[in-house]
């Protein structure tokens, strides 16, 4: 069983140890030598040897504390390695980030990752999928080192960290050749009238428009679910579906897939698209200089 002993009498006996001076292990744990000496009749009565003999003015060990030294010396020095600080984050070594995105993170992700390769050649941005919206068992564990997902309003999460990068709105997409692609702006009678399709990233059967119109007792018809932003507009062609997606996006693959892109006639909150981490790793040198980076692109 373990002994019940502080810790600094360790400490002092392994100075003294190899010192061989009251004075200078005094000196070395920033003690004054009466407190040394008060230290070690503590530690002699503790473990009921003299442990320390003045012999021609060293102290030396007796055969017990030789013993002893063989495990307390070196238990000592991997202890006060253990202890040491982080070592500073080398961003000119091969380093990889794995961060878990959707489809659309992903194409948001886009001018960070060239920032990036621009600037840190040697670091490696691996992009995965995320599988669900806060992965938290993976930020902890290390498989993941950040995850890049968005949210509607303000999360709680004691275990999370959460740093913003951009909000933006929803807009409802059509295509050219729908019914209601020559209105200047969509009732909620022309909203509901008409088939949707679902964008949902985690298998959801209801997203945000659903959210909002049930608060009014209302419902919308869905003809297609889909997991990904990105392919999503491409189903509006030919057809006379209604797709609410994120306005960033939208306005990027109108003019190439022919879209009519209009305000949708319910209030729908913004999206934020956020960079999540483990807070566990939130001192991780490596974790704080990618968010350090991170906060300074999107200042640019």
């Amino acid at each position: 069983m373990l002994p019940n002993i502080d810790l600094n009498l360790l400490k002092l006996f392994s100075s003294l140890y190899q010192t061989a001076s009251v004075s200078k292990t005094a000196q070395e744990l920033n003690l004054s030598q009466s407190a040394c000496s008060h230290a070690l009749t503590r530690l002699r009565q503790r473990l009921g040897d003299e442990l320390f003999i003045r012999i021609d003015n060293e102290m030396v060990p007796s055969i017990f504390a030789q013993q002893i030294a063989q495990s307390v010396i070196p238990a000592m020095q991997q202890l006060s390695a253990g202890l040491k600080p982080f070592e500073p984050f080398n961003s000119s070594k091969t380093t990889r980030f794995t961060i878990a995105t959707t489809d659309y993170t992903a194409w948001c992700l886009k001018p960070l990752v060239h920032y990036f390769n621009a600037h840190y050649p040697q670091i490696n941005l691996q992009l995965v999928s995320l599988e669900q919206r806060t992965p938290t068992e993976a930020l902890q564990d290390g498989r993941l080192d950040f995850a890049c997902g968005f949210t509607h309003h303000q999360e709680k999460n004691e275990s999370i960290l959460e740093h913003d990068w951009f909000e933006d709105k929803y807009v409802t997409a059509i295509s050219n050749q729908h019914p209601l692609a020559k209105q200047k702006a969509l009732t909620l009678d022309d909203f509901l009238s008409h088939t949707h399709i679902l964008i949902a990233p985690w298998n959801e059967t209801k997203g945000v428009v659903d959210s909002m119109l049930a608060k009014t007792k209302k419902s919308r018809k869905v003809a297609i679910t889909l997991p990904h932003v990105l392919i999503a507009p491409y189903y509006l062609q030919h057809s006379n579906h209604l797709l609410t997606l994120p306005q960033a996006y939208a306005v990027q693959i109108a003019e190439l897939l022919d879209l009519v892109l209009l305000d949708p006639p319910l209030n729908i909150p913004n999206y934020r698209v956020k960079l999540y981490l483990h807070k566990t790793r939130q001192n991780d040198p490596k974790l704080t200089w990618f968010v350090k980076q991170f906060n300074q692109f999107i200042t640019l």
